[in-house]
């Protein structure tokens, strides 16, 4: 049964023409969208006033082309978002400054609209070659994890997907997370439960489970959607190492994963579609024996030298690559590992 949401954006494009996978792929992206979600995709509908279905799902996919500035639903609050988040003039400069004048001469720019108590505006122009099928692209926001929260007046509950997108909101309480407690009629997460969560890590399991509140839940989601966006801030083959090493240590928890994301220097690591040779000069030039004359390195056994570490590494097989754990200690921050836990040697 669609829920509340999905009804309400599908009557939006009432007296549209659309096939049934068109009907279909969007009512499951109504389905799948986060709170913020929705409002700039409403917002996006007023800014851009599509008439083909095809074009709505293009929006649909694309929405990180929007940004959401929370609470700026008139000229007056716009205003005074722009000189708190955006622009910060001077103390001074403020008592010269009427937010009402400020917010409606950054709306007249154009290419934005007021929608829900909030104002939403364009970022990039939409891409229409994104697919030559829409229904082809993915039905879910591009979230590194989402939660479905509930609360006692809205059983149906809503979802918050991390990383927020959020460019000027406080990184400790992204609008992602503001926008859906608004929905719920929650002060605060201790009103709410935690449904379900989708993560972009299928081995992590049953993670509601794993949490004794929405609150504890939400703190590692948030923390988690970070990692991923940084992706060890632009570390060559990080993704490749820390599947490696989710592997290694057979983690299936949430809170694991985020200790493990902190603590990859523990781990050596090899990628499998890594020329041994290349591996092998990478690992004596870390080790500073790697000649330095020219002719010495044209005869350097880098390969053998490759296999001669990993032996002594001893690396294991992955899906990701080979990795073994290099005997350093491991901080511990989120999860609690159990006391006769030893990590794979």
């Amino acid at each position: 049964m669609a829920s509340r949401q999905t009804k309400q954006l599908l009557d939006l494009l009432d007296g549209f023409e659309m096939t049934k996978s068109q009907h279909d792929w969007l009512e499951r992206r109504f389905e799948n969208m986060t709170v913020k979600e929705s409002l700039l995709f409403r917002g996006a509908m007023q800014i851009e006033q599509p008439r083909m279905t095809c074009d709505v799902m293009l929006i649909a996919s694309q929405l990180d082309h929007y940004d959401l500035f929370y609470g700026a639903g008139d000229d007056v609050q716009l205003g005074k978002f722009i000189m708190e988040q955006i622009q910060r003039p001077s103390d001074q400069a403020r008592e010269f400054l009427d937010p009402e004048k400020v917010g409606a001469a950054y709306r007249q720019k154009g290419g934005n609209t007021f929608c829900d108590g909030h104002f939403i505006k364009v970022t990039s122009l939409i891409n229409p070659f994104l697919d030559s099928d829409p229904s082809m692209n993915p039905d879910k926001g591009d979230f590194a994890i989402r939660v479905k929260l509930a609360s006692r007046t809205n059983m149906d509950g809503v979802w918050v997907g991390f990383p927020d997108t959020g460019e000027y909101m406080d990184a400790a309480h992204p609008d992602e997370l503001l926008l859906a407690l608004d929905e719920l009629e929650a002060e605060s997460l201790t009103e709410c439960i935690a449904m379900e969560v989708d993560c972009c890590l299928p081995q992590l399991e049953n993670i509601p489970s794993q949490y004794e509140s929405a609150a504890q839940l939400i703190r590692h989601a948030i923390d988690f959607g970070y990692i991923w966006s940084e992706q060890g801030q632009g570390e060559p083959r990080w993704l490749d190492k820390f599947m490696a090493v989710m592997e290694l240590e057979d983690c299936h928890r949430l809170d694991y994963a985020l200790d493990l994301a902190q603590n990859l220097r523990c781990y050596h690591f090899m990628p499998r579609d890594m020329d041994l040779a290349d591996y092998g000069k990478e690992l004596a030039m870390r080790d500073g024996i790697y000649p330095k004359d020219e002719l010495l390195a044209a005869c350097f056994d880098a390969e053998g030298y490759a296999c001669y570490k990993m032996k002594r590494m001893g690396l294991s097989a992955a899906e990701h690559g080979f990795v073994s754990w290099n005997g350093t200690e491991l901080n511990f921050e989120y999860s609690q590992p159990d006391t006769g836990q030893t990590m794979q040697m």
